[in-house]
């Protein structure tokens, strides 16, 4: 099996492939494209049973532009947790993603999304409004169950708003 460096390359090669791989290729896109968009509206719907889903077993996280702790490997379950305690103290979340990039080997898959998040907290010492613009980059691998995310890390190029508000909540985290 051909491995891939990037999205391109794979694109490239399907030109050669069979109608089986062809369409094999199509349905792992739109089922990584449909984790990502889960992601993203289970974390805004504080759906936190259902964005477990989402996850391998134990994954590899940096959220550090957001929420501080580094590179960790955690359990699913308590990524969960954490994320249900950040994101319930906000009176709503916004979460715009977009896949770009996505390059599958098998059964391990990369992804470059873009993000645009927004959040809105009503007692706020200031504006109640702050969003942020940045990247994930997922590693993901299919299972049984479908495709999971198996590593995320996140980039930060700029936030708007009141940022306070954030590192307020961030800090609470530290006591989880």
């Amino acid at each position: 099996m051909t491995t891939f460096e990037s999205a391109g390359a794979q694109l490239a090669s399907l030109d050669s492939a069979s109608l089986e791989e062809k369409v094999a290729h199509l349905l792992d896109r739109a089922q990584i494209v449909d984790v990502v968009q889960r992601y993203g509206e289970c974390v805004d719907l504080h759906d936190f049973a259902r964005l477990r889903t989402c996850y391998a077993e134990e994954i590899e996280v940096d959220h550090s532009p957001t929420i501080g702790m580094g590179l960790m490997r955690i359990r699913a379950d308590r990524w969960c947790q954490l994320a249900e305690k950040f994101h319930s103290q906000l009176d709503g979340d916004e979460h715009v993603l977009v896949p770009q990039s996505m390059i599958i080997n098998g059964s391990a898959a990369s992804c470059h999304v873009l993000v645009h998040a927004h959040h809105f907290y009503r007692q706020a010492n200031g504006s109640p409004f702050q969003s942020l613009v940045g990247t994930y980059d997922l590693d993901l691998v299919k299972t049984d169950d479908g495709w999971k995310i198996s590593r995320s890390i996140q980039g930060l190029r700029w936030t708007e708003g009141n940022w306070q508000f954030h590192t307020d909540i961030m800090d609470s985290l530290a006591e989880a």
